[in-house]
């Protein structure tokens, strides 16, 4: 049906007549050798993810992989460069978790009980399973085949991720068993042993149980119990009674809610996470209660005075915690969000540092250790995206993903990270640099985010496309790299391997060419990322500046969050307008001194030197405030245009030729000439004096400059194009030189009512975009730097001016000359001027909102062809062209269509000649599987538990017989081969994170070191070291030693036969040393 609307020619009607008339003798500018039947409109690249609409992240610390699945049931896996590989499911339930598991599986969990596994290696779905019931908890450990389950029922089944199904195995409730008078819970969180894949630790709403797999038994459960002489009673009591009180009668003792738990690193002691705030830390061997403290007060479970001032407002909306472990996995942090109501922003961190000896320290001793975190305790603020109040409920931190470095994927991920991402309540992601050896603080290297990712972290709030000349865009890396720019840069992830998508060539194609997004941050964040069809390589492709420590004036967030960005890559200049009308003017530059070291600039402007001013227009210089990784080559904040009083951008535009201007929503114009000042040329307190016949609010709604003839003066001028609102009015605008070397601006001409709509609503009835055409050749008569400096030699650039709206098109000629007019049918998304390179012409192009994009000829506007985009693609984009979210999008010369889906979204359309392109029969994807990426062994239990019988060795082949029972069939995909070819169990010999993609240099061999005693002196709590209480310690010190070198033998045959044997041998050896 489409290819009819096509192919069918458009009636002769009087406005085409009107228009062949006027153009007699003008040379036409459209393609002669064009056929619209070979016309196709293919789909690129979709970059960004929808605003705040994160449900669950995971990570692949080997693979260097990133997945994150949205609310609309979409996976985006990530990895180096621009690396994406994007699950979509059709499906109502969400999906709530999600697992990497032996590094070529792909788990995802439904909350209704639906399990998806997914194929890195294939990109396909190898299996699906219903769960029998809903599932409340999942977990998993990367280097084994089982998911563990959690039911709303409270058991635990195992799901078989190699085999595609459900384990015989399944453990019915433990909290019944324990507690057999409380309501049946379901399961809220399941953590495997960091030591001994046979123990799990299963949390319900009263209490949490260690169970052993390997004997089938409870070992132990933990009760937080709280009598009325406990300090922490009334308060929790309180929290229990959602901050009611009780009008007869008083509890006699409180359980609060438990959330969730953690072991620490070691597997010897683990903290239990309580919904009033408590974090119950726990001896796991002898289930002793050590220490039940908040963030802010200790021995809550000591007799004494009552803690807290029963304030609910304090009491935690949803606390979450994660046990880190530095390098050295005996040192860790505690991090604890959601501990306050009042302030969700901040994260807690308990920096225990080393942890106390267990063998030789007591429990009281270790009770202290938690009481009072040896390195201090600290605040981290995620700042929370700008939202109004009524926009909806709390927003609080939902989720905790560490992303570990150099491989290190144990310690359930959180070994060693260097970043720790948030998901909070709302769908919203924040990303904070961690580094865990310095408590918590974050890291000065810069991260380089996965290009999608970087739509949405921080959210976007302005968002353009510009076709930028090669040379130029990499001489503005080339700057950077040769002043060591990026050297601190570190990708986020780096796994996978991009590869050619085999998108067609767009009819525009030029290699000489890249096409660049730019787009502003809520954190006054700007970023230039490369987003060339078909170009991958090695090169850097992301940007990054940051503003916000520079203009910050301590007050309001307006005064650094991004409004528009206009970058001139010929000039190496670059303006940034602000949310409060300031607009920060940039130009490629280094620092003399190092910007990291100075003082924060958190004040106002009143210190910085006044450079120019005009009016209540003025510009101030900022180097002496500039904070911020500036330090290499890069665009340098040095100036800052402040206006009188706050006003809102509309229009920003930076030229080619060194001249700035802005428009705002007052009706103010301001022209600054930046590359000779910068100084403030022109400062219109309303463009409306320029039109006094029009009616309605006046302001500029898009700018341009162009060289071009005037009129017939012979020569070529710098004019300055504004397209304003209230009816669509063109003002022109000539710049010219002033003897004493500066310039000034001169209104030359302005024609009103180019927009047929001008009695309907001012936001639709102005002009959207002004092109400026070079009527000898087809190129755009933009001002460039090169013609601008030969102006003084009388170029002579003849042009016409093509003017956009909603629904009406002109095609004009300075001063007042109108060569052609057309009124679509529907309403215009987008437009353009797109150069057929093989038909040898240009054509305007026209986005509808029916979806064809629409092409006309130059100047007549004669009917070319209509492009209808693909019809499945069309169905998924229809809302977004007949709603306002698709302002912005934009159609390069190249033929690209950059169709903007919302704030942080894009979609790539590619305009192409069937007839040269032949559509491979399978599109191809990015790599995600490495094959050489070896899994690390997985750390053990200390040899001296070993010995004193307190853990029993249980190899992957054990725990498999335990699961699944004697009759577990043979995988028959070849996943499972590469799962096992990069296992511990197949590379026994391989030291640490062989092979494992590394972001740093020099790391070390082994970082899970083989146990060995730690001296003492770094352990605060240990006993003495003088008499005999030295010769004892170092009498374990020489046994526990001894075993560890003996340990690396011991195997499958330690079973609990053995106990005897080892006791009587540990017994020998002690009186061996004393010589008793």
């Amino acid at each position: 049906m489409f290819n009819k609307l096509k192919l069918r020619k458009a009636p002769l009607s009087l406005s085409s007549v009107s228009n062949a008339i006027k153009n007699a003798g003008s040379s036409d500018l459209s393609p002669q050798e064009l056929n619209p039947k070979h016309l196709k409109l293919a789909v690129g690249d979709q970059l960004g993810l929808p605003p705040d609409s994160i449900v669950t992240a995971a990570y692949d610390p080997v693979q260097s992989l990133l997945a994150i699945c949205t609310r609309e049931n979409t996976i985006h896996v990530y990895g180096q460069q621009t690396v994406e590989v994007v699950f979509e499911f059709k499906t109502t339930s969400t999906i709530d978790h999600l697992r990497f598991i032996k590094g070529v599986y792909l788990v995802c969990v439904q909350s209704l009980g639906g399990i998806t596994v997914l194929s890195l290696h294939n990109k396909t779905i190898l299996a699906n399973y219903t769960c029998p019931g809903t599932v409340t908890a999942v977990a998993s450990d990367p280097s084994l085949d089982w998911l563990a389950v959690g039911l709303n029922n409270g058991s635990v089944v195992f799901y078989d991720v190699d085999r595609f199904s459900l384990s015989p195995l399944r453990v019915d409730n433990l909290q019944k068993m324990v507690m057999p008078k409380q309501k049946m819970s379901a399961v809220l969180g399941i953590e495997w042993h960091p030591r001994d894949i046979g123990t799990l630790l299963v949390t319900y709403d009263h209490c949490v149980v260690q169970y052993s797999i390997t004997l089938g038994i409870i070992k132990n459960s933990f009760v937080y119990q709280l009598t009325r002489e406990c300090r922490g009673f009334e308060y929790s009591n309180f929290v229990e009674r959602g901050g009611k009180k009780k009008v007869f009668g008083s509890a006699k003792e409180v359980i609060p809610l438990v959330t969730e738990a953690h072991y620490h690193p070691n597997g010897l002691h683990m903290v239990a996470v309580h919904n009033d705030g408590t974090l119950a830390f726990w001896d796991v061997n002898t289930a002793t209660l050590l220490e039940a403290r908040t963030v802010m007060a200790t021995g809550l479970h000591m007799p004494g005075e009552p803690a807290g001032n029963l304030n609910f407002e304090e009491a935690p909306l949803a606390i979450r915690a994660k046990w880190i472990a530095g390098l050295d996995p005996e040192v860790t942090q505690l991090l604890v969000t959601g501990a306050s109501r009042s302030d969700p922003e901040c994260v807690d961190v308990l920096d225990f540092g080393l942890t106390a000896k267990y063998s030789l320290t007591s429990h009281e001793k270790q009770g202290e250790f938690y009481s009072r975190p040896q390195d201090g305790q600290r605040k981290i603020t995620v700042p929370f995206n700008r939202r109004r109040k009524e926009d909806g409920p709390h927003e609080f931190i939902e989720k905790i993903l560490p992303l570990a470095e150099d491989g290190l994927l144990y310690f359930n991920g959180c070994h060693n990270p260097s970043s720790i991402l948030f998901i909070s309540s709302l769908g919203a992601v924040y990303l904070v640099k961690y580094n865990s050896d310095a408590g918590g603080l974050g890291t000065t290297r810069n991260l380089l985010l996965p290009p999608s990712l970087a739509f949405t972290v921080p959210p976007t709030t302005y968002f353009s496309t510009v076709g930028v000349k090669r040379m130029e865009w990499f001489g503005v890396l080339s700057k950077r790299r040769s002043t060591a720019a990026g050297s601190n840069d570190q990708p986020l992830v780096n796994g996978g391997a991009p590869v050619n998508k085999n998108f067609p060539k767009t009819v525009g194609f030029d290699d000489t060419n890249h096409t660049i997004v730019i787009t502003g941050h809520e954190n006054g964040d700007v970023r230039f990322l490369d987003v060339t069809a078909g170009e991958f390589h090695n090169e850097e492709k992301l940007i990054t500046l940051e503003f916000r420590n520079t203009v910050y004036n301590g007050k309001e967030s307006s005064s650094y969050r991004i409004a528009s960005v206009s970058c001139s890559f010929e000039s190496r200049e670059l303006v940034v307008g602000l949310a409060n009308g300031n607009v920060l003017i940039c130009k490629m530059g280094k620092l003399g001194h190092n910007p990291l070291a100075q003082p924060a600039a958190n004040s106002g402007y009143e210190q910085c030197p006044v450079q120019h001013q005009n009016g209540d227009a003025s510009i101030v210089n900022m180097r002496s405030r500039i904070l911020g990784p500036f330090s290499s080559s890069s665009f340098i904040p040095e100036h800052l245009l402040v206006l009188g009083s706050k006003d809102k951008i509309t229009s920003l535009k930076m030229s080619q030729a060194g001249f700035a201007a802005i428009g705002y929503k007052s009706g103010r114009l301001v022209v600054c000439d930046v590359s000779r000042g910068p100084a403030v040329i022109l400062n219109q307190e309303a463009v409306s004096s320029y039109v006094p016949s029009v009616s309605g609010e006046c302001f500029v709604t898009t700018i341009e400059f162009a060289i071009m003839e005037y009129g017939q003066e012979g020569y070529s001028s710098l004019l300055m194009l504004c397209g304003t609102s209230a009816g669509g009015n063109l003002l022109v605008f000539k710049i010219v030189p002033l003897p004493s070397g500066g310039f000034e601006v001169q209104l030359a001409d302005k024609t009103i009512g180019l927009n047929y709509r001008s009695a309907e609503n001012n936001q639709d009835n102005g002009l959207d975009k002004i092109i400026p055409v070079n009527t000898s050749n087809g190129a755009l008569a933009v001002a460039t730097l090169d013609v601008f400096q030969r102006l003084a030699q009388g170029v002579l650039v003849q042009g016409l001016i093509v003017t956009t709206s909603a629904r009406d098109i002109r095609v004009l000629k300075t001063p007042k000359q109108k060569l052609a007019h057309k009124v679509l049918d529907d309403n215009c998304v987008a437009s353009g001027i797109i150069n057929f390179r093989g038909a040898k012409g240009i054509a305007l192009a026209l986005l509808t909102k029916n979806g064809f994009l629409k092409l006309f000829s130059l100047p007549a506007l004669s009917d070319l062809a209509d492009v209808k985009l693909p019809n499945d693609t069309f169905k998924r984009v229809q809302r977004v062209l007949e709603g306002r979210s698709s302002s912005g999008s934009d159609i390069l010369p190249s033929g690209e269509v950059i169709l903007k889906l919302n704030q942080s979204e894009m979609l790539d359309f590619l305009l192409y000649d069937e007839k040269s392109y032949r559509e491979p029969k399978e599109k191809a994807s990015d790599l995600l599987f490495n094959e050489n990426a070896i899994m690390p062994p997985r750390p053990a239990a200390g040899a001296l538990l070993w010995a004193k019988g307190q853990t029993t060795y249980v190899s992957p082949k054990d725990l498999a017989s335990l699961i699944a029972g004697p009759n577990r069939k043979p995988a028959k995909h070849i996943e499972s081969q590469m799962a096992y070819n990069i296992s511990p169990e197949a590379n026994p010999n391989q030291s640490y994170a062989y092979g494992a993609p590394s972001t740093k240099s020099g790391r070390k061999e082994k970082a899970y070191d083989e146990p060995v005693r730690k001296s003492a002196n770094a352990n605060p709590y240990s006993f003495g070291t003088q008499g005999f209480m030295k010769s004892f310690r170092d009498g374990i010190d020489y046994v526990e030693n001894g075993i560890n070198d003996f340990g690396s033998g011991l195997s499958e045959s330690m079973t609990e036969t053995a106990d005897s044997t080892k006791k009587s041998f540990y017994s020998l050896a002690v009186k061996s040393k004393f010589g008793f």
